[in-house]
């Protein structure tokens, strides 16, 4: 029988298979979440359905991952087989939509899988904290989070070309087949994870009186804010205002899946050293990208490593929410993960329909002043969320 881990135990034991098999879980995760935008247009089609219609699929997903995080974290069930019942539901969502006779059954399946997305990150830095010692959480979390830059690989340039050659519904099998992989190495190498004492609802809302962690939450909020708005209208960027053609857009899409993942990997090193700067200069950085996308959209090539650009900095993001959490509410990481996937979740659903009023009737320049001023507002609201766990604890965020 696995023994259980502890949360505070420095020289715990190291699970590093572990957090790849979660690694293998993100990506098998977040692709299916992310693949009907690139393949909308064939499944309206197969269907006989509006595009409209497929793209809600998306929004399904974001509605059930914010009732399942709010839901599963304060159950007090073995974190193993909560990770392991969501993946074998991965492998049931991706098979109904992979073989589903109508538009019902689409959205039962994306429905499911939106359990397991919110489920997931719920649990992922709680999880994370049982898996290795404190001193190397953010390269384990930046291993995990990895997942999502080779999804985005996988779901955007990748899977918009193979739906060409083998069909939509071929897609769905193999990310069927990602899913089994990472169910079955979960299964061998995730040791017993117990939940977090003093799980509750009635913990959940007590974490929401205290000042700075709902500055925090509201940053987070900005900070996924500011980037999604951008990120839902790069195609269109991409094709109407750069004027680039179907093969170089599927080129920058992959260079911008290769930077987040080479940028969420540095994320890893940097902030276990220099987190409070580190976040505040990232954020910096993409208020700055956006200040300069408004004013260069002229020079395409300059715009191009522009939003490449984009996409390596927004890798440290993910990593720096889930070190905040670690580093200062470590004992509650399950309830905190709760919260802020509800909050990142909330956040792009609110982008996405903001955005869109906004690329409607200012175009791509309106976007870009959006996510410039968004940014600025995550700035003041991080280092406002840092003052505060200041002078509340007495001990400052390095």
């Amino acid at each position: 029988m696995k023994t259980p881990l502890s949360y505070h135990t420095e020289e715990k034991t190291s699970h590093w298979s572990a957090v790849f098999s979660l690694f293998m879980g993100v990506t098998s995760l977040i692709s299916a979440e992310f693949i009907p935008i690139s393949l909308l247009t064939p499944i309206a089609q197969t269907l006989h359905i509006t595009e409209g219609m497929a793209g809600q699929t998306v929004t399904a997903v974001g509605i059930f991952a914010v009732i399942a995080s709010l839901i599963l974290a304060p159950l007090k069930i073995n974190r193993r087989l909560v990770l392991l019942i969501l993946s074998m539901l991965l492998v049931i969502a991706n098979i109904l939509v992979a073989f589903t006779p109508n538009y019902i059954i689409l959205l039962i399946g994306r429905s499911i899988l939106g359990i397991c997305v919110g489920g997931f990150w719920s649990l992922a830095s709680a999880v994370t904290l049982q898996l290795v010692p404190i001193k190397d959480l953010p390269r384990a979390l930046s291993i995990i989070y990895a997942g999502v830059s080779v999804a985005t690989i996988i779901s955007l340039p990748l899977a918009s070309y193979l739906g060409d050659l083998i069909g939509w519904r071929k897609i769905f099998l193999l990310s069927t087949l990602l899913g089994v992989i990472a169910f079955i190495w979960q299964f061998i190498t995730l040791p017993t994870l117990p939940a977090q004492q003093g799980n509750s609802f009635k913990s959940m809302l007590f974490l929401l009186k205290q000042c700075w962690i709902t500055v925090g939450i509201v940053a987070t909020i900005f900070s996924y804010g500011g980037y999604h708005v951008f990120f839902t209208y790069l195609r269109p960027f991409l094709e109407h205002n750069l004027a680039l053609q179907t093969n170089s857009i599927s080129t920058i899409l992959l260079l911008f899946g290769i930077a987040n993942c080479i940028g969420t990997v540095i994320a890893g090193f940097v902030m276990g050293k220099q987190f409070k700067i580190t976040m505040i200069a990232v954020h910096f950085i993409l208020l700055m990208l956006a200040i300069t996308l408004m004013f260069s959209h002229k020079n395409i090539t300059f715009n191009m490593l522009l939003v490449i650009a984009w996409g390596l900095v927004f890798g440290f993001i993910p990593v720096g929410w889930s070190t905040w959490i670690i580093r200062t509410l470590a004992d509650k990481a399950e309830m905190m993960g709760g919260l802020s996937v509800a909050s990142i979740q909330f956040s792009i659903g609110l982008v996405a329909a903001m955005g869109g009023l906004i690329f409607d009737h200012k175009g791509i320049l309106g976007i870009f002043f959006s996510a410039a001023l968004i940014f600025l507002f995550a700035l003041i609201l991080i280092q406002l969320s840092f003052q505060l766990f200041t002078r509340v604890t007495g001990h400052p965020i390095a």
